[in-house]
């Protein structure tokens, strides 16, 4: 079972006091139902659901919730830890390109995100701005 409650330690303060503060890793998600990041905790706690469903449930939630599915899709990832995720399809690097895409992205990394996909490109690897966006710190 995962721990609710782990404990940061600083050390004393000036007066040598103890500085120890309490953080809460489960909450209950319709606390902030009325908050802009409402959709974002949707979409963190329900990985398991398509992006078709999550909009449903933003929308039954209410209008102000309502995002499309195109941007669940954009920000989903972001909560998708790596190895519990299987994704559908060929496979992550069906290509066998990832190591050299990544490896590019490494020694061009003051170019954007649109400028390395177009540099990728030119060197015979096909990645468009998204998948450079989402794996370039992968790449460091």
């Amino acid at each position: 079972m995962a721990r609710d409650r782990s404990y940061l330690e600083y050390p004393p303060d000036r007066f040598g006091r103890a500085r120890n503060k309490t953080v809460n890793h489960v909450t209950n998600i319709k606390d902030f139902e009325n908050t802009p990041g409402y959709a974002w905790l949707v979409i963190a706690a329900n990985p398991q659901l398509s992006a078709h469903d999550i909009r449903e449930v933003l929308r039954q939630t209410g209008a102000q919730h309502l995002r499309s599915e195109s941007w669940i899709n954009r920000h989903r990832w972001l909560f998708r830890v790596a190895d519990a995720d299987v994704e559908r399809g060929p496979g992550r690097n069906a290509d066998g390109l990832e190591e050299r895409a990544l490896a590019v992205i490494a020694e061009n990394s003051n170019l954007s995100s649109r400028q390395l996909a177009g540099l990728l490109r030119s060197t015979g690897i096909p990645r468009g701005p998204e998948w450079v966006r989402q794996n370039r710190v992968r790449a460091h």
